[in-house]
């Protein structure tokens, strides 16, 4: 095991140690919120793979709460299904508005998943966008016939009861939950992850796998009252709600929520499709120092070129070593120069989890959540993408990768981290050489043992570094006119490009970033395209380039750099 690490990205502006962060679950009163317990008791409501609802305790269970914040969530599902982007809010200079406390200081704006992250009214109120009951009807109705969920939904068809003070049936809540579409719940939970990060003590105990929208309002007590709602990394929906602010319940049963879904291990649930297609692409060279010199089958049969089948193969290196491997489609056997290479191309959390395996201990848990927010920020400091995947090598001068499938202990440390990362900090790590900004793989695991948690850890490493999202908004700068002019062309080019092989339109629009250091990229995640300007024809031509990386990144022809530049040059003129 050979460890020796890299500098990394900075991170948000608040300090690690307050960023201890917080997660949700779904808890509810015993009984009906009208009639509350002089103490009452939390639950925890959640959707089962036959969409049954389950609760914890069993023998409690509310019947009906107000939406509280929660109708700002269906709004935002809505508008990024629609695959348009709104204006964003701007906070009068003037004279401020009771109801923007959260939403922006006077004279600044709000984009949208900022706005739901901070629970922004004034932003999803549906005067202000232009929402038109007809439409909004016809499409929850519509995704209600999808059989995505079965619970009685017609509240959510009507744009009218979008108020915090309606109350709802909390098991039709979570159907309501479970029929928000794929990509706006996977935008959603990345949107919401700032709020896994907000409470001390929170992230601690549930990670930052499930994402929710905490939501308060007061009971016919006038009893402060509230809770969370969202999904797991799987898509199960959740509901929760406590006496007192949804803060204060958080704090109060983080650990209760635990205790409830541990023996389900609900919290370790891996992400499903849309959460995959979300993570950022990997491109590993494995073995980059140690040459192949053959890759056969247990059997004695060659391995041909292309993903290797799921069977034991031997690869054998120009030193002579040899070492035993799984077979899977991830694995790519490639001749060059008629030598063998072996890449993959994996999801980052994937990725993420194979680092671990090589590199340390996955079943030192602490330790390991510390280093695998270090290895995810060290890639993405280091690495650009570029053709829809970020490169690196399998080498001691960046990070060994595991070839082979993540242990089931890897998988639980990422995810119990996913989506996190470092930023105000340069980021390395080592094996056992502890220093300034570093962290020491065998420190880290005298610090676990000594009851220290991830967060602990990575503040004694980096003091100045605090924990984020990959998706933290400080990551785009705007270019708000550029964003419009690709609008504005996407409609012209659109019957010229329906005619190419593999076209496939982003469902939502695309955010263009000014570009501070690098080289232009976009990023398929996130559905962003960084470039340094875009007013010179090189600057138009590279931004159509790297648009067309993301209309083409389901197919083969999107990794094609010959055919994007010569039909970007084309649109380019037209």
């Amino acid at each position: 095991m050979r460890l020796a690490r890299v500098p990394c990205l900075s991170w948000g502006r608040c300090p690690l140690w307050r960023v201890a962060g917080a997660l949700l679950c779904g808890l509810s009163l015993g009984g009906a919120w009208a009639k509350p317990a002089s103490t009452p008791t939390p639950q925890l409501l959640w959707l089962d793979e036959a969409g049954v609802v389950q609760a914890a305790p069993a023998t409690a269970g509310a019947t009906s709460a107000p939406l509280g914040s929660l109708w700002k969530l269906f709004v935002y599902s809505y508008l990024v299904a629609q695959a348009e982007q709104e204006p964003a809010y701007r906070c009068d200079a003037a004279q401020r508005r009771d109801d923007e406390e959260y939403c922006c200081e006077p004279g600044e704006s709000v984009d949208r998943d900022t706005a739901l992250a901070r629970s922004c009214g004034p932003y999803f109120a549906p005067q202000r966008l232009g929402l038109r009951a007809p439409a909004w009807q016809a499409f929850w109705r519509s995704q209600a016939e999808r059989g995505s969920g079965g619970g009685a939904t017609a509240w959510l068809q009507d744009l009218a009861v979008m108020q915090p003070a309606t109350q709802v049936p909390v098991t039709s809540l979570l159907h309501a939950l479970q029929q928000v579409p794929a990509e706006a719940r996977q935008a959603a939970r990345q949107a919401l992850l700032p709020n896994n990060l907000r409470e001390p003590g929170v992230l601690a105990a549930l990670g930052s796998g499930p994402r929710f929208k905490t939501w308060s309002w007061r009971n016919a007590n006038n009893e402060r009252i509230g809770g969370a709602a969202g999904w797991l990394a799987d898509g199960t929906p959740f509901w929760f709600g406590a006496g007192g602010t949804s803060r204060s319940a958080l704090r109060a049963q983080a650990g209760w929520i635990v205790q409830q879904w541990q023996p389900s291990q609900m919290l370790l649930r891996q992400p499903d499709a849309a959460e995959l297609r979300a993570q950022a692409c990997v491109e590993v060279a494995f073995f980059k120092r140690y040459p192949l010199a053959s890759v056969q089958r247990v059997d004695g049969q060659p391995a041909k070129p292309g993903p290797l089948a799921p069977a034991r193969y031997q690869l054998r290196f120009a030193n002579g070593q040899s070492v035993a491997l799984q077979g899977s489609a991830a694995l790519q056997l490639r001749l060059e120069g008629g030598q063998p290479r072996l890449w993959a191309r994996l999801p980052l959390e994937d990725y993420v989890a194979r680092v671990l395996d090589r590199e340390a201990d996955a079943t030192r848990t602490e330790a390991a959540r510390a280093l695998a927010i270090a290895a995810r920020t060290w890639l993405l400091h280091n690495t650009t993408e570029q053709g829809g995947c970020r490169a690196v090598d399998d080498d001691s001068r960046a990070q060994r990768v595991s070839p082979q499938p993540p242990s089931p202990a890897a998988q639980a440390v990422v995810a119990f981290t996913a989506d996190l990362v470092l930023r105000g900090a340069p980021v390395r790590y080592h094996l056992d050489q502890a220093g300034p900004g570093v962290l020491a793989w065998r420190q880290a695991e005298r610090q676990a043992a000594q009851g220290l948690g991830f967060e602990a850890i990575l503040r004694q490493a980096f003091p100045t570094g605090a924990l984020a999202g990959v998706d933290s908004v400080a990551d785009c700068q705007p270019l708000a006119e550029a964003s419009q002019w690709l609008k504005e062309r996407q409609q012209r080019w659109r019957s010229r490009l329906h005619t190419e092989v593999g076209y496939e339109p982003p469902a939502t629009a695309v955010q263009v970033c000014q570009l501070q250091q690098g080289v232009p990229h976009s990023d398929q995640r996130r559905l962003r395209i960084h470039v340094r300007e875009w007013l010179s024809r090189e600057g138009r031509v590279t931004l159509i380039h790297e648009y067309l990386h993301l209309a083409f990144r389901h197919h083969p022809r999107g990794r094609d750099e010959a055919f994007v530049e010569r039909l970007a040059q084309s649109l380019a003129d037209s």
